[in-house]
């Protein structure tokens, strides 16, 4: 398949040594030189190839990589208008010089020997980019910088000569600075192609709206199923009162009366909302983990009533009761921790469990701060509850109804990682680094699993063509003694082919192997790689084919499996390095940054700035400055201004952030009231302060008076009293005019009418992912 799309243009680009101007350079070809080019012996001792001089061993030169790739751009009509060589400045044979200093003498050639390369160039169109080491992860800056200064509107990648890894630096800094680029195998110039046509991220939005459960934004997605995924929406707010009315007027369209029945019970609902909010990281505020905590406390006790001692029994009751009182200290975790105390150490059960699981406690301290973000594995007492729950949860079979599966609702835990596998070498210690690089593999993938919410299992995959298949089998039986200790699997992927066009083959195949795993059922446990909470990529030597198509095929998973995606570098030493920054976050332009951009922009729409961050870190650089953007957002919204900060100060910000509101939310009463008081209390106003401020406002205390009657707050409470029935929310303009009274309370004399402040910011903001998500097919 010929991708290329190279135009033939006036050369252009500066040449330090000479200081010529230059004209824009349309197309730039990037080639790692390597022995190939130079004609002579992988052990020669040779300081300078002779080869370079005009008219010896003219019979080989046909086969120099260059020559070959100048020789197919001229069979297509086509052509460069500059030439980077790559060239590492330690020292390695052949010869006793680096290959940056080749390099220079193939830039000469390339200047100064038309015979040579079928082609003369001047020498301010041929640069040598120097680079420290043969890694991926040395090769990107300078091929970045080179990019910088000649602003191509394409490039050429050449492989299949030279170090494989140079040519993988150049692929990922074209990437970042979003230059098209064509990857052009050097024996087969017409096979060449781009990796962004062999990944199609149309269609996936569906998948990642559904793993991630955004049931608002599926419902504009998906009109024919919009009410069933609005009151999952409702349901994950632990807001009944949609399936209450639904229930009591003409039903749901694809729901069962008992599935509607269920939506509108307070206890199954408040489950659902706690694990999915916490499985995405999501702000998870005090009132819906007490109320999940102190239910869960409760229904453990009355199962174990009996058992219990007797002063067991009463502080845990003490503590279930204290957990519902409306003072200033209810629901604090100090409370968990003094009843903990008080356990005899000898008491067993369920409620010992919970109570002694001191990552739970913390969890709660956190979310006492109303903007916590969580990450990492959960508490052991929430994973086994959220097991428990889903397995009676309605979401796989609604899901299931719409021709979709769903995913565990707090994931997998499991990380797939896929590794090409090269021939084997002469060296004697060969077989020791090849065991100390699986380790490193597996350790690195091993930390990467441990930083997801629940703890699954590594699973290897090692891809080789038929002559590496042998070596992949044993490196395959290493791994497994490995894998042993931190669980996980190791399986071959084999045989692969390896010809310069065969890239989508290998693409292909590689898919169906990880399809070959299993069907997803919706529920944990299904083993399927569907499920998989993140793909790795370790990039390390082997056939460059099956390395473009195991990059293809990993990005390609990614998006199927509505993951992150991570990229390691297997290098010379054997050692295992994130590429760039985070982990090789700049694969992700090839199909994540529109899905994550889409996905932030509906939670930006709800205010949940946590959410739309922590989504726009699963994207490449591109979409850096709005993530920063986003976290200032957040913490002018949220944030605890300096102590310094004076009260009046704070009444102007309170004054945004109310404003704000009023125009983003005021059309979702309940959100509305919820927001408009978590982001005064307790952040801008202490308790003190809050209770002087409400005296002098009664549009404040009417707006706390409906926040803690919303279906946000004081769920406990409602749990305690059975209170299933729903309680309609205000209207939208009622709620608007408590807002607008409510800011005008706190200007007092002192109003600067810079209340649109914090708005303007969030429509910068907005305005931004609306404009990444618009590259969304």
């Amino acid at each position: 398949m010929v991708l290329l799309t190279v135009h033939k243009c006036e050369p252009g680009t500066a040449d330090a040594a000479q200081g010529a101007e230059a004209a824009p350079v349309k197309t730039v070809l990037f080639h790692p030189v390597g022995s190939g080019d130079l004609i002579f012996s992988q052990k020669s001792s040779l300081e300078v190839p002779a080869d370079f001089i005009e008219g010896l061993d003219a019979a080989r030169r046909g086969d120099r990589p260059l020559r070959k790739v100048f020789d197919g751009l001229a069979a297509a009509g086509l052509d460069v208008d500059a030439v980077v060589l790559l060239g590492t400045v330690n020292s390695h044979r052949p010869g006793v010089k680096p290959y940056a200093a080749h390099a220079h003498d193939l830039r000469r050639a390339l200047c100064h020997l038309p015979s040579a390369f079928g082609r003369q160039s001047s020498p301010v169109h041929v640069r040598v980019a120097e680079i420290a080491e043969p890694t991926i992860r040395h090769s990107v800056g300078p091929c970045r910088a080179v990019l910088a200064d000649m602003k191509p509107a394409e490039c050429l990648l050449t492989f299949g000569a030279g170090s494989f890894a140079l040519g993988v630096g150049a692929l990922m800094a074209a990437l970042e600075a979003d230059v098209p680029a064509t990857l052009v195998p050097v024996d087969d110039v017409a096979s060449a192609y781009r990796l962004t046509d062999l990944i199609d991220p149309r269609d996936r939005l569906y998948d990642w709206l559904l793993r991630h459960r955004f049931w608002d934004e599926l419902a504009e997605l998906d009109p024919d199923g919009a009410e069933i995924w609005r009151l999952l929406a409702a349901r994950q707010r632990a807001d009944t009162g949609p399936a209450v009315q639904a229930a009591q007027t003409c039903g749901v369209a694809g729901l069962t009366s008992g599935q509607l029945a269920k939506l509108a019970e307070l206890w199954p609902t408040v489950q659902a909302a706690f694990f999915e909010r916490a499985a995405r990281g999501e702000v998870i505020d005090q009132s819906l983990l007490r109320a999940w905590f102190g239910e869960q406390l409760s229904r453990r006790l009355e199962r174990e009533r009996e058992k219990l001692p007797r002063q067991t029994r009463e502080a845990i009751t003490d503590l279930v009761a204290r957990l519902t009182r409306r003072d200033v200290e209810r629901g604090t975790a100090t409370l968990i921790r003094r009843a903990r105390q008080r356990l005899p150490r000898t008491v067993t059960g369920q409620c010992a469990a919970m109570l002694r699981d001191t990552d739970l406690e913390q969890f709660y301290a956190a979310a006492a701060t109303h903007n916590a973000r969580f990450s990492g594995p959960l508490p052991a007492t929430v994973i086994e509850q959220a097991e428990a729950w889903e397995r009676g949860d309605l979401v796989p079979r609604l899901v299931s109804s719409r021709n979709r599966t769903a995913w565990p609702v707090l994931g997998s835990g499991d990380v797939l990682v896929l590794m090409g596998v090269g021939l084997p070498r002469d060296d004697r210690d060969f077989d020791r680094q090849d065991m100390e690089a699986l380790r490193k593999v597996i350790s690195w993938a091993s930390a990467c699993r441990d930083g997801l919410p629940r703890r699954g299992r590594v699973r290897l995959r090692l891809l080789a063509s038929s002559e590496s298949a042998d070596r992949a089998r044993t490196l395959a039986t290493w791994a497994r003694s490995f894998l042993s200790e931190v669980d996980g699997e190791a399986e071959v992927v084999s045989p692969l082919p390896t010809g310069p066009g065969d890239v989508d083959e290998v693409r292909a195949r590689i898919r169906t192997a990880l399809e070959a795993a299993g069907p997803p059922t919706g529920r944990s446990g299904s083993g399927s790689l569907r499920d998989v909470d993140e793909v790795i990529l370790i990039i390390n030597p082997g056939k460059p084919v099956i390395g473009h198509g195991m990059i293809a095929a990993g990005v390609e998973w990614s998006l199927t499996a509505a993951c992150i995606l991570r990229v390691g570098e297997l290098s010379r030493d054997r050692g295992v390095q994130p590429i760039l920054r985070k982990g090789g976050r700049v694969l992700r332009r090839l199909g994540a940054d529109p899905l994550v951009a889409r996905l932030a922009k509906g939670a930006l729409q709800r205010l949940d700035v946590l959410t739309a961050l922590r989504l726009l870190e699963q994207g490449s650089p591109r979409v850096d400055s709005v993530r920063e953007a986003t976290a200032r957002l957040h913490r002018h919204l949220y944030g605890d201004p300096d102590p310094a900060v004076d009260l009046a100060a704070r009444r102007t910000l309170a004054r945004q952030r109310l404003y704000l509101v009023t125009r983003v939310l005021s059309a979702e009463p309940w959100p509305a009231c919820h927001l408009a008081i978590e982001s005064l209390r307790p952040s801008l106003f202490d308790w003190q302060t809050w209770q002087h401020i409400k005296a002098t406002s009664p549009a404040l205390r009417e707006l706390e008076r409906l926040r803690n009657a919303s279906p946000y707050a004081h769920l406990l409470d409602k749990l305690r009293q059975r209170r299933d029935a729903a309680v309609l929310p205000p209207t939208k303009h009622h709620i608007a005019q408590l807002l607008a009274r409510a800011i005008a309370d706190l200007g007092g004399n002192d109003h600067t009418g810079k209340d649109d402040a914090l708005f303007l910011q969030y429509e910068r903001v907005w305005a931004e992912l609306h404009r990444l998500a618009a590259s969304l097919p």
